[in-house]
């Protein structure tokens, strides 16, 4: 009867322990934006199209940061949001950020620092392309296009 008794209590532990395996919470993974800093690189809106050279591309960037903090570089001004975004479906996914709080100097022109934190507050998708090292972000009829760097 031990014997019984002991080869019934195998069967439960070998029944139950990829059960409970399955349960283990697993650790959060990386969002796709996370770890790399975004330099901008065009703007298009309606009928215009503005391509950044590589000198104002590098004083305009985002920086995706774990815990749902993104800092900016907004030319001459530094700016911090909040952000939150979906796991991208086929490379796109709703987006959400700011508001952008920033510093407020007066920045040498061309600037794209207002236009960027201003527009970036009515952020609503994105889309990863070439490997996840472009990103497209739409808002309010205008598509900010960033480069991985």
């Amino acid at each position: 009867m031990l014997h019984h008794t002991a080869a019934r209590a195998a069967l439960l532990l070998a029944t139950i322990t990829p059960i409970l395996g399955a349960c283990e919470t697993l650790p959060d993974m990386a969002h796709p934006l996370t770890g790399a800093t975004w330099r901008l690189t065009d703007i298009d809106t309606s009928g215009s199209s503005t391509r950044l050279t590589p000198a104002l591309s590098e004083r305009h960037t985002i920086t995706f940061e774990d815990g749902g903090r993104a800092s900016l570089q907004l030319d001459c001004n530094r700016g911090n949001a909040s952000w939150s975004a979906q796991d991208p479906r086929a490379g796109a996914g709703s987006i959400t950020i700011g508001p952008v709080a920033s510093t407020r100097a007066l920045c040498p022109q061309p600037s794209f620092g207002e236009q960027l934190a201003s527009g970036l507050s009515g952020a609503e998708r994105y889309t990863l392309l070439l490997d996840g090292r472009r990103l497209v972000i739409e808002a309010d009829g205008i598509a900010f296009t960033f480069s991985a760097f």
